[in-house]
């Protein structure tokens, strides 16, 4: 049913674990990369969101920012980088496929997460110190509303976010045409983005962001904004993240399609037909 997805997905995730395994800094430097392209989009939406903030244009600024966000996945997934929650779900079906080791998925997880924060907090600190947003109040909003969510609103927030994220990126092993797989990871984007929901590594160059510019617009930033809480955030908001990657995608597909390979013997041993579901895989 799903044979010739979770294969490709298999097959990125042993790729991932021979290259750690290979050249280290290489694949640090490709998830550095995602880190910094979702960066960029970060600093997109914000770009234009602040200008509106206060105006007649406040009531459709996050309709706006929502469906400019598609750049982030677009980029990650088009150009070729490493991110770190659509690997939640990689990882989770190489593993339960056979195709790499538990102990590589951990292996992976952690340098995918690293890379992505050093690539979120380059473009953060570059934009702070390049000028970028001379009025942080869009952000300062933002990152204090972030900050500030009980760890349990973060956890399924967190659950809601990378479901939609993973989904695009299931979406892109099961299409063939470039143009379509664009106009999956939009949609996704857009409802994550449209609703809120909380995206640990968009959250590194949000938060990180705020941080820096407390030093370089000299303009006061909430209390709540600080290193400490952003690490509280991004901690609860990873796990979040990854439950959704594994669990609610991964191994959601994995098990249907072994469900359904389990069916079909079962209806030959018999002599039946089988189901009349389409195989499309």
């Amino acid at each position: 049913m799903y044979d010739n997805t979770l294969e490709g997905v298999s097959e990125a995730a042993a790729a991932q674990v021979e290259l750690i395994d290979k050249k280290l800094p290489a694949y640090l430097i490709h998830a550095g990369m995602a880190g910094a392209y979702i960066g960029l989009a970060i600093l997109l939406i914000f770009a234009l969101g602040t200008p509106m903030v206060g105006t007649p244009l406040e009531p459709i600024r996050g309709v706006v920012m929502a469906a400019m966000f598609g750049i982030a996945l677009s980029l990650v997934i088009i150009a070729g980088s490493e991110l770190f929650t659509g690997n939640a779900m990689i990882m989770g079906v190489g593993a339960l496929e056979g195709r790499t080791s538990w102990g590589a998925l951990g292996k992976v997880w952690v340098w995918s997460w690293v890379g992505n924060l050093f690539g979120s907090l380059l473009v953060a600190a570059m934009a702070a110190w390049g000028g970028v947003f001379s009025d942080p109040t869009l952000v300062y909003a933002v990152a204090e509303t972030k900050m500030t969510l009980s760890p349990l609103e973060l956890f399924i927030q967190g659950i809601f976010c990378n479901w939609l994220v993973v989904l695009a990126v299931w979406s892109n092993f099961r299409l063939d045409n470039a143009v379509a797989k664009l106009i999956m990871i939009w949609w996704c984007l857009l409802a994550f983005i449209g609703t809120g929901f909380e995206h640990s590594v968009a959250n590194m160059t949000v938060l990180s962001l705020a941080n820096f510019l407390t030093m370089t617009t000299g303009q006061a930033a909430p209390a709540a904004i600080n290193w400490i809480n952003m690490a509280y955030n991004i901690s609860i908001v990873t796990v979040g993240n990854t439950f959704a990657g594994v669990v609610m995608m991964g191994a959601a597909y994995w098990y249907i399609n072994e469900s359904y390979k389990i069916d079909l013997s079962s209806d030959d041993t018999f002599g039946g037909e089988g189901s009349v579901a389409s195989a499309d895989d």
